[in-house]
């Protein structure tokens, strides 16, 4: 066996030792279902924002970018269930400067990917406590 026939080899072999990189080996925690919401006035007729949900059932995460305008400094964000209104992911560190992302129950998630438009995002300020902005969610 000649000297490059040999480095050709190791090289092979080395290659099978590095880890796949095609969509089928990129493990199940990194993927995630984007959804987005178009935030009007709810209470602050001069608002208007933007909101990008990402779902991430295997690690039970939901992250958020929220940007806003038109309305004063917000104190809270959440996703709400649409037929109750009740909370059920509460995204102020979106709005206030801390935690993008949040933990929430596998279930409630994938419910949330499957079915967004049951549910809508909302930003609250002092001034309108109840929603200054909000946006129901789609993919």
């Amino acid at each position: 066996m000649t000297l490059a026939t040999r480095a050709a080899a190791a090289v092979g072999a080395a290659l099978l030792l590095l880890p796949a990189t095609t969509a089928s080996a990129v493990p199940a925690t990194s993927r995630a279902t984007v959804l987005q919401a178009h935030l009007v006035p709810s209470g602050d007729a001069d608002g208007s924002g933007k909101a990008t949900v990402r779902l991430r059932p295997a690690v039970r995460r939901v992250c958020a970018t929220i940007s806003w305008s038109g309305i004063q400094k917000p104190s809270a964000a959440h996703i709400h269930r649409r037929s109750d209104d009740q909370v059920v992911v509460d995204l102020t560190g979106s709005v206030t400067g801390g935690a993008r992302c949040v933990r929430a129950p596998r279930a409630l998630i994938r419910a949330i990917a499957a079915r967004p438009g049951r549910y809508y995002l909302n930003v609250h300020n002092a001034t309108y406590p109840a929603g200054a902005v909000e946006g129901t969610l789609h993919p």
